[in-house]
Formats: C-alpha cells, structure tokens, sequence
C-alpha cells in the first residue's frame, strides 16, 4: 500500500499533520546571548540567512532582527528573496551610519528624530533626493514594528508614523528604445543566438556520428566525439590539455563545454532575445519553467510566475505560438529552443528551470562539483549578474544620442509595450498583453517620450484629416449625387462663379422644370441643382437669423407655410455638416440678407 499522503480534490479533504505543527521561528536567538539570525524562506523556494554578527551596535540586534522577521516572515510584505535583502541592506546601513556618528545611540530607546533626519542627509549624498526618501520610506517601515513600542521615543514614533516621508516617491523609470535602437538590438541578439544554437548542434551533430561510428570521421574527430561522449554521460567537460600552457586551461574548458552546453556569456543574448520576443518582464523570464505542453505542434503552454499580483494571481498559464521552420520567430518556438539547448545541463543540475548552464571553472567548479558544474543560474536568485553592458559594447551598440548604448531588460519590456500600443492604434485594451491596460499606462506608457512623440503626430493628423474633411464639406440638394457632379462644375463652384443667394447653382440654364430657371431663391434649397460649400456658411447662417428674426413678427401658421420647408433642410440637413468650429468662424463674415431676396428676383438677365 503506497505511503504515499492523499492528494487534495474535490470532495477530499486535505492531508494535515497528525499532531500540532509549529512552524521554526524565523528569527533565532543562542543561548549563549550571541548575534541573531533571521532565516529566510521565499514563496518561490529561495533562502537566505541574515546574520547580525556582521552589523555594529550589538545592543539593537535583538530588535531590530524582530523586526526584519516580521517584515520578511510569513505574515510580511517582504516575501521574495530580493525584497528581503533589500530590507536587510536598510538595516546594515542604518547600523552602519549610526555608528560613524561621535555618540551613536547603543539601544532603540536612545533613538532620536535628528537620528532619521540626518540618515536622510548621509543618503542625499551618495543618491538621489528621491531615493534617499525611498531609503528613508524602507527604514521607518521598520521601525514602526519594533518590539516594544513603548520603548521608543514619542517624538520617533510620531515621526515614523507621519506621512510625507516619501511614501509615494517612485524613482522616474528610463524609457523604451527608438525603433531604430530596438531593431539593432534584436539583430545582433538574433544573431548571437543562432550561433549559439548552430554551434551546439555541431557538437550533438558530431556526437552522434562517433555513437554512430561513421567511417568518415577524422582521427581528431574521433578524440572529440570521445570526450563529447564522456561529456555527454557523466556533464563534466573532457579537455585535452597536451600542448597548452597552464593559463589557457580555464579558456580550454569553456571552449570545449560550449560544444555541448550553455554557458554563463550566453545568458546575455538569449535573455535579450526572449525580453523582446515575449514583451515579458525580466524576473518572468528568468523564472521560466521547463515543464510545458505542446498543443498540436501548433503552440506550447507554459505557466508562468507573475509577481507583485498576490499570492491568487501569481501563476498564469500562457499559450505561445509555435512555427517549426522559423523559430526564431516566434517566442513558442525560441522557447522550444531554450529548452532542447539545455535539457543535457538540466539533466546534472536538476533545476525545475529552462534555465541551466555549465559554470564549472574556477569557484564555481568547487561550489558545483556535486553536478559537475551544472546549476540553474537563477535558482538562488534571480539578481544574478549578467554584463548587459559588455555585451552591448562588444556588439558595438550605439543609442540616438551617439553614446554607447545603455542595455536594460526592463527597458526591452517598455518598448514591447509602447510598440504593440502604437499597432493598435493606441486602444490600450487590445494592447494589454502582460498587464492591465491601467498598468500599462502608469508605468509603461504614460512617460515615454517615444509614447508622447507618436501621439503627437497621431494627434496632428488626425486635426490635419478633420480640418481638409471639414474643408471638403460639399453638400448636394434635391437628392441629386455628389459624385455625379463633374469636376469643372464643382471647381467653379468653389471658385464663386456659380454663386446664387446662399449656394451655388449647377445648371441654371437647365431647372428641373425645363428651360432657364425662373424660380425664386427659395426652391434653391430643394432643387438637385443647388450645391452647398463651405463658402456658402456665412451667408447661410445669415439667412437662418433672418428667418428666426422673421418669425418673431409673423404668424406662426403663414411662415411655416412660407419658410418651414427651408428650415427645416437648412438646420437639419445643411448646417449639421459643418463643424462648430466652422459655423464660429463663419458668424464673425456672415452678411446681412433681407428676406426679400430670398423670394426673387423672378426673371435673370
């Protein structure tokens, strides 16, 4: 019978231990009365122990690793590895500090305002005003869970627990790249990741043939493919070290790993080409699983962890697309890529990661011969150094501003952002691929100055399209159409060589009727002859104050009678075409017209 505990599932209850659970505490204080430590477990599975004995002023130990356990503990806002060294780093420093002053404060009792005011000061010297609040933020964090409340000055606690210490001081994000900035760095990105996938698939090449034995392997080839073998069963690199100096040994293993593995300078490209493949932020990427799905060779599912969305949210599963011939196209099929290149190094290193790589020379061969140099480099932690910058200056990258191009992931994910919006047009919930559209915008889009410049000139043409549409305003009466109108009429139209009262008039030899028109102005305005331009708004709008100033002096019955059939094409079906902007314009130039023009002259010259 398996031993193993029953899975939870619906209509199952969950397994939970037999006797009470106390989990270990996270801060740990010796009986001997020496410097504690503070132990800590990550929701993603990393560790790290912080240890005070590093720190002066041994008398604030005690609490102030209380309260980094209640910062970075179960019930804290700290639960990443990198958020709780950066609140450790806030306590080192502030100990520090403390401790370059002529009559530093031995306990948290003798703590004071002008303690806080001047860490403040000491940041301002070495950061930025708003990184020196953001500094300031973190500590007064702290210090508002030390033990004992009671214990600290009233003047301390008022002071941690006022606001305007720069709680909202979020630090101005660099923006995305230029288009042209974007291009040259996925180029050479592409580039250096189809060699890396060309020159592993050499050696697997070669390999096979000598598990093979091809007869038409060289002598050399033969020897390589032995070591390639050998490298292949145990993960540790065979060099042959005949002929070489003891200073070319280190550089004669990385060589010879790369023939089969992935190794820590191929981090750089693939990472780079993944950010702009998937648009995804850094510390998603770096955390890509291996376990995935292929769905009908058509796309892969891969779930993939989410930060700073809780502890509900933190997982999401997405589906990429997968093409076989170009994959290098598509992030299903660069995935797919990642995960063939490193499934030998995953094998020896056992990460549950995409990511593995030899990294067996020098310090990191000792640390690492359990697995014979293979680790998944972003198992302990994600703030693993991978020299974007060398790689951009040996890539010889220059930005807009001819200096060598600053090289960032964060800033790759903004210009996937900013790109794709610009592809929709701006519409920011089509846009939303990794965020919420409202995400998007504060911390992506808003700032950018390649975002402002694009909307600029949408903004401008968009006015430039109203103002000629607007100016195009052609109006054709009488149900006749506006595209049955030739060219030199309406060109003579414009000109003003057609004019009548307050429209121009198409055809005046031949009216609706037969013959020359002898009707007065007011059938213009039903008749298939008559065109309204943009031209004609000042005298229109003249004609439609007349005909209200009429009204007020007129039977109701007899000017409806008279003019109720051209008001109602004037305001209903004329005036509503042109824009208010337009009609503003056009009263500051409308004449002034009598209504007894309107009704003659009945005979033309």
């Amino acid at each position: 019978m398996s031993q193993d505990a029953p899975r939870a599932g619906r209509g199952r209850a969950a397994a939970v231990p037999e006797s009470f659970y106390e989990p270990p505490p996270a801060v740990e204080f010796p009986e001997d009365g020496g410097a504690p430590v503070v132990r800590f477990t990550g929701e993603d599975g990393r560790e790290r122990a912080f240890r005070f004995d590093q720190l002066p002023l041994a008398g604030m130990h005690r609490d102030f690793a209380h309260a980094l356990g209640v910062r970075i503990g179960p019930g804290g806002g700290r639960r990443t590895q990198r958020a709780a060294s950066s609140q450790w780093q806030t306590i080192k420093r502030f100990l520090l500090f403390l401790e370059q002053l002529s009559v530093p404060p031995r306990r948290v009792e003798e703590l004071r305002v002008r303690h806080l005011e001047r860490y403040l000061m000491a940041q301002r010297q070495t950061c930025g005003e708003k990184s020196a609040r953001r500094n300031l933020q973190d500590l007064l964090r702290i210090v508002r869970v030390l033990p004992g409340q009671d214990r600290l000055d009233g003047a301390v606690a008022d002071y941690a627990g006022r606001p305007g210490h720069g709680m909202d001081a979020q630090q101005v994000s660099r923006p995305g790249y230029s288009d042209r900035e974007f291009q040259a760095i996925m180029t050479a990105a592409r580039s250096d990741v189809a060699a890396i996938r060309d020159r592993i698939a050499a050696g697997e090449r070669l390999l096979r043939r000598f598990l093979d034995n091809d007869e038409e392997l060289s002598a050399a080839e033969r020897e390589q493919g032995a070591r390639l073998e050998a490298m292949a069963a145990t993960g540790r690199v065979q060099v042959d070290y005949r002929g070489l100096r003891v200073g070319e040994y280190p550089a004669a293993c990385y060589a010879q790993a790369r023939q089969l593995f992935v190794t820590d300078p191929d981090l750089a490209p693939l990472l780079i080409y993944a950010a702009g493949l998937s648009g995804r932020n850094p510390e998603t990427l770096k955390e890509l699983p291996a376990e995935h799905r292929v769905l009908e060779e058509r796309a892969v599912a891969v779930t993939l962890t989410k930060r700073r969305r809780g502890k509900a949210n933190s997982r999401t599963t997405v589906h990429w697309s997968v093409d076989a011939e170009r994959e290098l196209r598509t992030m299903g099929g660069f995935y797919l890529l990642l995960n063939r290149m490193m499934g030998r190094s995953r094998a020896f290193s056992g990460t549950g990661s995409v990511w593995s790589i030899w990294a067996g020379n020098g310090r990191g061969g000792v640390r690492n011969a359990a697995t014979g140099g293979h680790i998944g480099p972003f198992d302990a932690e994600l703030a693993r150094k991978l020299k974007l910058g060398a790689w951009a200056e040996r890539r010889g990258l220059i930005g807009d501003d001819g200096k060598p191009l600053q090289m960032m992931l964060t800033r790759i994910k903004k210009t996937v952002e900013v790109r794709t919006a610009k592809q929709v047009g701006g519409h920011l919930p089509s846009a939303r691929v990794t965020n919420t559209a409202d995400t998007s915008f504060t911390h992506y889009l808003r700032d950018d100055p390649f975002v402002a410049e694009w909307a600029a000139d949408v903004l401008t043409e968009a006015i430039t399209d109203a103002e000629e549409t607007a100016r195009a305003v052609v109006v054709r009466l009488g149900g006749g159409s506006l595209a049955a109108v030739p060219d030199q009429v309406r060109e003579q139209a414009t000109a003003g060589e057609l004019d009548t009262l307050a429209s121009a008039c198409m055809d005046i030899e031949h009216s609706p009727g037969g013959g020359r028109c002898q009707q007065s102005f007011v059938t213009c305005f039903g008749c298939p002859n008559a065109l309204v331009l943009k031209r004609h708004l000042p005298a229109l709008l003249a004609l439609v104050d007349a005909l209200r100033h009429d009204l007020q002096g007129r039977d109701v019955a007899q000017w409806t009678a008279r003019y109720g059939t051209t008001w109602q094409i004037l305001t209903r079906d004329i005036l509503p075409r042109f824009s208010p902007a337009q009609r503003a314009a056009a009263q500051e130039t409308r004449p002034h017209l009598m209504l007894d023009l309107l009704e003659g002259p009945t005979q033309w010259s």
